[in-house]
């Protein structure tokens, strides 16, 4: 199933790039996300996770312009006990598929501002400490589909090459609070991610 998706996200992205040279522009994109999951008790952005994609975009007037991507990211958390006598660790790993949907901005010093929205799918979640991984109804509890929003900046090095470094956060909870606590309203646990990228243009 993710195999199908995959393939049809990447035959959609660049059939609209083929759409009109003139206008339409695609490529690659990699890179690695520190990650941390705001309500987990643990704080600090100490996992890390890869991040691969591809992506179309649109020329607007004025140095504006809109990009579409899709992509796999691993998000999660990751904690260690400072205690010497009591070797433990906490680690989450949330495996999403993206479609992030940007608006952006060149400025005339190479430098591109850049905000939007994406929407994710988790394929795959698991938790684990030293003892092993969690019981599945533990990971059950993680929603399917997550809303972030995503702002940052870019650097164009060249005509081919970008540099970027992208803030995101979950908009709805990822995870409630066992038993369905809240407090006041944070209601569960929330994806932060820093995102450090390199992107090439194809086309």
């Amino acid at each position: 199933m993710h195999k199908s998706i995959l393939l049809a996200a990447i035959g959609i992205l660049f059939q609209i790039s083929n759409l009109n040279a003139q206008k339409f522009r695609g490529g690659v994109t990699v890179g690695v996300a520190a990650t941390q999951v705001d309500g987990d008790t643990y704080g600090g952005y100490n996992k890390a996770g890869p991040i691969v994609g591809i992506w179309v975009e649109h020329n607007l007037a004025n140095s504006w312009f809109w990009r579409m991507n899709f992509r796999f990211i691993q998000k999660g958390s990751y904690a260690r006990s400072n205690n010497p006598d009591v070797p433990d660790f906490y680690r989450m790993r949330l495996n999403y598929f993206e479609l992030p949907v940007y608006g952006g901005y060149r400025f005339v010093n190479a430098f591109t501002g850049i905000f939007g929205l994406s929407i994710g799918y988790l394929s795959k979640a698991s938790e684990y400490n030293a003892l092993g991984p969690y019981p599945p109804d533990e990971t059950a509890a993680f929603r399917k589909y997550e809303l972030a929003t995503i702002g940052g900046l870019e650097y164009n090095f060249s005509e081919k090459w970008r540099f970027g470094l992208i803030f995101s956060y979950s908009v709805i909870p990822i995870r409630p609070y066992r038993n369905n606590i809240s407090y006041r309203m944070n209601t569960g646990q929330h994806n932060r991610v820093i995102e450090f990228l390199v992107t090439y243009r194809i086309q």
